[in-house]
């Protein structure tokens, strides 16, 4: 098997089988923060393991095609050494074909995540901006109110970023429990979730048909709402949290860019907020985790090594 099958078999795999087994592993989000790392691990190394084996094929065809002592230098120089046995008629076929496909689906899916990441970055700082201008100030940094009926509070990141409470909100929210949901939001903003999801979202736009890709930005935005409920439970409690997010789940969905304290998996992030996992659960999902970052990283390097060789 040559190195660029072993990679493109990894991809195929990954990019297949991965996501049950990473949403089956991360599901509790008992570790949030290292569930997250679990899935981005896993989607850059299938997006490497397809570059790489594309790279990989379009040198073995130049390779074929070089009879060079300068070609067969360059290409030395780029750490490639092995070679083709094949008519030049078909390796100068399969050396075009390939050097084109790699090409078209390099632009292509640059183009679309491109495209995409600008459209989400316009979209929240547009909202941001609207969220400043038509929101009162308020004590909190970076805080606006905004008058609504219903009851809602969420953050947008931009230049300058902002988090927006409905005055309907802040009049059935408590102090302790706004405390909480401001922790919350402000989790998000620190912690640069938005920016993360939105290079998921716009890599999923660009190859919507792999499966990984497709799954990622759901299952990693609800394990970045379960690390801010974490963050804001540290600060305030568990319980001013819970009351806060029973106050603003229900209520209609926040804006596309923005995360909301109670518009993701609330059932769940309720249930995990009122009975934590217990110290020796937590330990093992760690150490589950942890092999699987590991083997994510160890096995295309492994299948690498052994195919070259």
């Amino acid at each position: 098997m040559s190195v660029a099958a072993g990679l493109l078999l990894y991809a195929a795999v990954m990019s297949w089988w991965g996501p049950h087994v990473l949403a089956k592993i991360t599901a509790r989000g008992i570790n949030p923060l290292l569930g997250v790392t679990a899935w981005l691990t896993a989607v850059v190394g299938v997006l490497g393991a397809w570059a790489a084996a594309m790279i990989v094929l379009a040198l073995d065809a130049v390779d074929a095609l070089s009879n060079s002592v300068v070609g067969t230098m360059c290409l030395e120089i780029l750490g490639h050494f092995g070679q083709i046995d094949m008519a030049r008629p078909v390796a100068a076929t399969i050396a075009v074909t390939l050097i084109a496909t790699s090409l078209a689906l390099s632009i292509l899916f640059g183009l679309r995540t491109v495209r995409t990441l600008r459209a989400l970055r316009t979209t929240s700082h547009e909202h941001a901006m609207a969220a400043r201008v038509v929101g009162r100030p308020t004590p909190w940094p970076d805080v606006f109110v905004v008058n609504a009926d219903q009851a809602a509070a969420y953050c947008v990141s931009g230049r300058p970023r902002a988090i927006v409470v409905t005055s309907a909100a802040l009049a059935s929210l408590e102090d302790d429990q706004l405390a909480a949901v401001l922790a919350h939001e402000y989790a998000h903003l620190t912690g640069r979730h938005h920016q993360l999801l939105m290079l998921l979202r716009a890599a999923a736009a660009g190859l919507p048909s792999l499966p990984l890709l497709a799954a990622g930005p759901d299952a990693v935005s609800r394990l970045l709402e379960m690390n801010a409920d974490d963050s804001a439970a540290r600060r305030h409690g568990r319980h001013p949290l819970l009351c806060g997010m029973a106050a603003l789940v229900g209520r209609p969905t926040v804006p596309a860019a923005a995360l909301g304290a109670a518009h993701t998996a609330v059932l769940d992030r309720a249930a995990r907020l009122a009975a934590p996992a217990p110290a020796g659960v937590r330990w093992r999902d760690r150490v589950t985790l942890w092999t699987a970052i590991s083997l994510t990283i160890a096995v295309p390097v492994f299948t690498s090594a052994l195919c070259h060789h």
